[in-house]
């Protein structure tokens, strides 16, 4: 039993160490700035302009989409289809 004890202990050591090397490989690896950011940055009045005509017809498809769920609705209550609830 007392083998199978310094065993565990062992194993437990060396996976503390290779957890905490690893651990601090990795934490060095995400907090080093990217080339990709510096590259966004440069392009960054383009992609705005890009993202906001993207905004904008994603907003007018939803708003289309809005109009005609609430049109559909209100003639479904007009022709006495919407009296689910009773």
């Amino acid at each position: 039993m007392a083998e199978k004890s310094g065993n565990f202990w062992g194993g437990f050591f060396v996976g503390a160490i290779l957890g905490g090397a690893i651990g601090a490989i990795a934490a060095l690896k995400l907090t080093e700035p990217s080339d990709d950011a510096s590259d966004t940055l440069t392009d960054s009045p383009a992609n705005a302009e890009q993202s906001r005509r993207t905004l904008e017809q994603k907003i007018a498809n939803l708003n289309a989409a809005i109009d005609a769920v609430s049109q559909e609705l209100s003639t479904a209550m007009e022709n006495g289809q919407g009296d689910a609830e009773s």
